[in-house]
């Protein structure tokens, strides 16, 4: 697959797993305060589709906690699209994220 249609897959799959995070998900369980799908990465022979994500609080049960519901997220991710092969989802921690967020945390103590 081109360069050029795995951009737009990556924009339509960051799309649709934003949506099903901010919509779909159960409130009581994500006690993280934000959530941020900072980037998608799609493997070039489309068999995985890492999702990095961050957030505010919690940040260390944030992947196992959309990682219960990989299986709903899949779901409706497979649904959305019509493409011949359909990558697995991974969630994967925004480590870039954590960093600045240490640099924020140390400037506010100044």
């Amino acid at each position: 697959m081109n360069q050029e249609r795995i951009k737009k897959l990556e924009s339509v799959s960051r799309e649709l797993v934003s949506h099903y995070i901010l919509e779909e998900l159960d409130d009581s369980e994500l006690n993280f305060w934000l959530i941020t799908v900072t980037s998608v990465k799609i493997s070039s022979d489309l068999s995985y589709l890492d999702i990095f994500v961050s957030s505010l609080l919690n940040s260390e049960w944030l992947t196992k906690t959309l990682a219960k519901h990989n299986r709903e997220i899949q779901w409706r991710f497979n649904r959305a699209l019509s493409i011949r092969k359909l990558p697995k989802i991974r969630f994967r921690y925004d480590e870039s994220w954590a960093i600045w967020q240490e640099v924020c945390d140390a400037m506010k103590n100044i």
